[in-house]
Formats: structure tokens, sequence, C-alpha cells
């Protein structure tokens, strides 16, 4: 599960850090390969999955943040199970389909796309309340930033009012993991 989450991100990052936009073609390569890999990782999960049980499957457990016992912890249910593989696809069709309409800032976008199909994934399989609302927050950023740069005709409209709306439900969220 973790390399799932972990190797768009790592290419994400990757892209943001080195990419260039007078090296757009390479970045759109290192895109589409770091997407593949991504895509590879969740395909193992497909034959591995047992329908015949409620239990999480696929489980990662490690201590997190020891003083408030919060915990790194990955697992998929039954529901959840698709959305992983169904992201990671989604990513490779949105670098291809994305290929030539991005044209300027392509690391930036390329890179945010990754870090985000990474980031849902960690949502999708965050079995931790903290977990997953580190993995919700984080998502945010690059929604943001795709929204606002390479949006329609309002695109700064509509990060604002995405960013309005989020905020509110965030705070919502955090409000009742503190009570819980």
């Amino acid at each position: 599960m973790s390399l799932a989450i972990w190797t768009p991100i790592a290419f994400g990052a990757l892209l943001l850090a080195f990419g260039r936009d007078d090296q757009a073609r390479m970045v759109r390569w290192i895109a589409l390969i770091g997407s593949l890999i991504g895509l590879a990782a969740t395909l193992p999960l497909l034959g591995s999955f047992d329908n015949g049980t409620a239990a999480a499957q696929f489980v990662e457990k490690m201590l997190w943040i020891e003083r408030f016992n919060v915990h790194y912890h990955l697992g998929l249910d039954g529901i959840s199970f698709w959305f992983v593989p169904l992201t990671a696809f989604i990513t490779v069709i949105v670098v291809i389909a994305s290929w030539e309409s991005i044209t300027e800032r392509v690391n930036q976008y390329m890179g945010a796309f990754l870090i985000l199909s990474g980031l849902m994934i960690g949502v999708f399989s965050a079995a931790d309340g903290l977990l997953f609302y580190v993995f919700f927050e984080a998502t945010l950023i690059p929604m943001y930033l795709i929204i606002g740069i390479w949006g329609g005709p309002n695109k700064i409209y509509a990060a604002f009012k995405f960013f309005l709306y989020t905020l509110l439900g965030s705070l919502l969220m955090l409000i009742a993991l503190v009570y819980l």
C-alpha cells in the first residue's frame, strides 16, 4: 500500500524539483513512467483481495506519533479497494490526456497531479483518523494549484471558492476528530 501512495508522490516531487519548461517532453515522459509505476504497484491488489471477508486487507500499521497514539495505519475494505487502482489508472489517463494540452508549467502540472494522485490513494487507504485527515488536507494543496493555474476562465474565483468550502468542511472534520 505504501508503495502505491509514495511512488507517485516521489515522482511528482522529482518533477517539481528538477523539471523545467524547456524540458517539457522529458517531464511528460517521467510523469507517464511515474504514473505507470504507481498503477503497477496497485495491480497485485486486484488478484489478492478476498471478497469473502469484511476485515481490512493489505494492512500496514506502525506507530507514527506516540504521544497521541497516532498510527500510520493503512488498509482496504470492499469499498475503498476499488478506488485505489481506479485512482492510479485515472492518473495514467490524465497524464496522457494532458500530453499536448498543457503547454506552460508542464513540470508543475504533472508534479502536482502525481502528488495529488498519491495523496488520494492515501485518503482511500487510511485506517487512522488523523492519518486520513492529513492525507485529505494535503490533497487540497495540489487541487487548489491545479484549479487556480490551469482552470477555466474563472479559475481564480473557482480556486477561492474551492478553498473556502473545503476550509469550512475541514474545520468541521477537525473538530469532530478532536472530539472523538
